[in-house]
Formats: C-alpha cells, sequence, structure tokens
C-alpha cells in the first residue's frame, strides 16, 4: 500500500533545555505515523503517512502542536468523516488554532 505523505513544519521552535529538545524528537520518534525529520534552517519538517493517523494518534498531534508551539492551522488537513464528531467541536481546546474563528463546513473524506 502506498504512503499518503503530508509534510508539516515546525517553525522556530523553542527548546528551553536539552531535555526539552531530546523529548521533542523523542516524542516524533514514537508517533507511528512519523516517516521522517528533518531540520533546514529554523523550520523542522515533520513528514507523516497520513494513512496512519487515527484517533489516538491526531490527538497525539494536536497535544503535541499545542505543547511546541507550533502553528496548528496546518492539522486542517486531517479534517475527515472519520474524525469529524470529535475534531470539529467548537469548544475543544485546539478548534479555533486549526479551523479559525468559524469553521468552514467542507469536511474532505
Amino acid at each position: 500500500m502506498k504512503m499518503e505523505k503530508v509534510e508539516l513544519q515546525a517553525d522556530s521552535v523553542v527548546f528551553y533545555s536539552p531535555r526539552d529538545e531530546a523529548q521533542f524528537f523523542g516524542w516524533l520518534d514514537q508517533m507511528e505515523c512519523v516517516m521522517e525529520v528533518v531540520g533546514r534552517g529554523r523550520i523542522i519538517y515533520i513528514q507523516i503517512d497520513k494513512r496512519r493517523v487515527d484517533a489516538e494518534v491526531l490527538r497525539d498531534i494536536l497535544a503535541f502542536f499545542q505543547r511546541y508551539r507550533i502553528a496548528m492551522e496546518q492539522l486542517k488537513v486531517f479534517d475527515s468523516e472519520a474524525f469529524s464528531t470529535w475534531f470539529r467541536r467548537s469548544d475543544a481546546y485546539w478548534y479555533r488554532s486549526v479551523f479559525g474563528a468559524r469553521a468552514q463546513s467542507s469536511v474532505t473524506a
């Protein structure tokens, strides 16, 4: 089965200690959906196999992006019918960061 690749970007991530940086990359290593992590300049490029993202993994990605203050609007790429019942909850902590003040009604398959 062919990988469905998505590239996410972590721009100007701030690490508060060497252990914090190690935790960042360790967390990425533990996510089975992460295929490759490459840093170029101040941007860390994270290659994700979208087929490996289930609800539990998406929740981890949301928490990871929130914790490290990575631009969350790029996570809209995971908006699908499979996650729509909880991912688009307007009272969730990530909602405004991912979808903005008002979400668009388009959910992709």
